[in-house]
């Protein structure tokens, strides 16, 4: 009977294919570009290709005093569900939030133009084409009628690059939303367990105006942070010794993610700057923001008359695995292994998810879906980022024959 649903699945996706890249192409049509003033509308526009497939769709708005202290227009996240009788809730989490149009492109950002077996379009990596898989994997078990009991749910975010303070995070701070399980879109062909984390830190750097022909006069706020930044490039370049063992972390990284301050005319008095430093499931991240404290606070006070102030503004904890995500890795290899020829052992990604928030509220976590194993390679935050058709369909597969053992509380061939 289990080989009969899982073949029947797979003669679901045969016969849905074209249906589901056209849902893909629809949703990278879709303006999603964070913080942007047509994200609310964008959202709607989300919820009602959903509706039109039968989901029942929440939306859910963070308040007004709210999105108006960070300085935003609005969010508006979805929760879409497909309830199969009493029991444990599944979620699949993403987010569809796009940074910016990179320059380079030559193929239409917006366009969800198929070439050579892959769709190109902004966020079909990032987050667009793990929703396509999940929402075809939810109606495969519907439609198909398998015996599974809960429900699923499709957590649908609209601020995971901006760091998902408004989306998932907020969703699970008003118990919006209260999973046993989750999984976020992450590669294609491997499961991922870990991951790292993300700290911001907001520098201010103050000084003494003086007139430019006078300049000893003042205290130049943009010497004191050049001094501060060459150290911490510096710094940067021995992180690439710390490399993780897990495929897919990598080393700990560290960006200065813009710079402002100065005025035309005269010695700057005021430098902002932000640090974006990517941490080790093994590092510990406050004696991570202590180090880096210490480092930029120790060469400011050494320029006369220059002090800062250093905030951390964004701690998103990294997330290691444990032995609560067990049943959900071994459904997921499982469905995996009997598709593909060689299996990646344990994995990790080093991008920003959505699952890192759910794992730090507790709830067994982990990362599959559509994506590639070098999202960079495929266009992540650059030109031309595109998603491999192939692995769509794997992603869809592997997760409604998951869902499937995990909702029916067995492991089945």
């Amino acid at each position: 009977m289990n080989a009969t649903f899982s073949e029947t699945i797979a003669e679901f996706m045969v016969k849905h294919r074209a249906a589901q890249f056209a849902l893909l192409k629809k949703l990278v049509q879709i303006d999603t570009e964070t913080r942007s003033d047509a994200l609310m509308k964008a959202s709607d526009k989300v919820a009602a290709l959903l509706e039109d497939l039968d989901f029942e769709v929440e939306r859910h708005a963070p308040d007004a005093e709210r999105l108006e202290a960070a300085g935003i227009a609005g969010v508006q996240n979805l929760v879409a569900r497909k309830q199969f009788g009493h029991g444990p809730v599944l979620a699949l989490v993403c987010h569809v939030d796009t940074v910016e149009v990179p320059p380079g492109w030559t193929f239409e950002p917006l366009g969800g133009d198929i070439d050579d077996g892959s769709l190109y379009g902004l966020g079909a990596v990032s987050g667009k084409g793990s929703l396509a898989a999940q929402v075809f994997a939810v109606l495969a078990l519907e439609q198909v009628g398998v015996p599974v009991t809960g429900a699923v749910e499709l957590h649908i975010s609209f601020d995971g690059e901006s760091g998902g303070a408004l989306g998932a995070k907020w969703l699970l701070a008003e118990e919006i939303v209260k999973p046993d399980m989750v999984i976020a879109g992450g590669p294609a062909r491997a499961v991922a367990t870990q991951s790292t984390g993300t700290m911001l830190m907001d520098v201010e750097v103050h000084g003494k105006a003086a007139p430019a022909h006078a300049p000893d006069r003042g205290t130049d706020a943009l010497e004191a942070a050049t001094h501060a930044l060459s150290r911490l490039y510096q710094f940067r370049g021995g992180l690439k010794a710390h490399a993780s063992a897990t495929p897919g972390i990598g080393a700990p990284t560290m960006v200065v993610e813009h710079i402002s301050g100065g005025h035309e005319s005269g010695v700057p008095e005021f430098v902002a700057f932000r640090i974006d430093r990517r941490i080790l499931p093994d590092e510990d991240p406050a004696q991570v923001e202590k180090q880096l404290t210490n480092m930029i606070g120790s060469t400011i006070a050494k320029m006369p008359g220059a002090r800062c102030r250093i905030r951390r503004s964004v701690m998103i904890p990294a997330m290691g695995g444990d032995e609560s995500t067990a049943p959900l890795v071994d459904a997921l290899e499982h469905r995996l292994a009997a598709k593909i020829d060689t299996m990646q052992g344990p994995y990790g990604i080093a991008y920003d998810h959505e699952g890192r928030h759910y794992a730090a509220a507790g709830i067994p976590t982990v990362m599959y879906g559509a994506g590639p194993l070098d999202p960079v390679a495929a266009g992540l935050h650059g030109a031309d980022e595109h998603l491999v058709l192939d692995d769509l369909r794997l992603a869809t597969e592997v997760l409604a024959l998951s869902a499937m053992d995990i909702l029916s509380g067995k492991m089945s061939a």
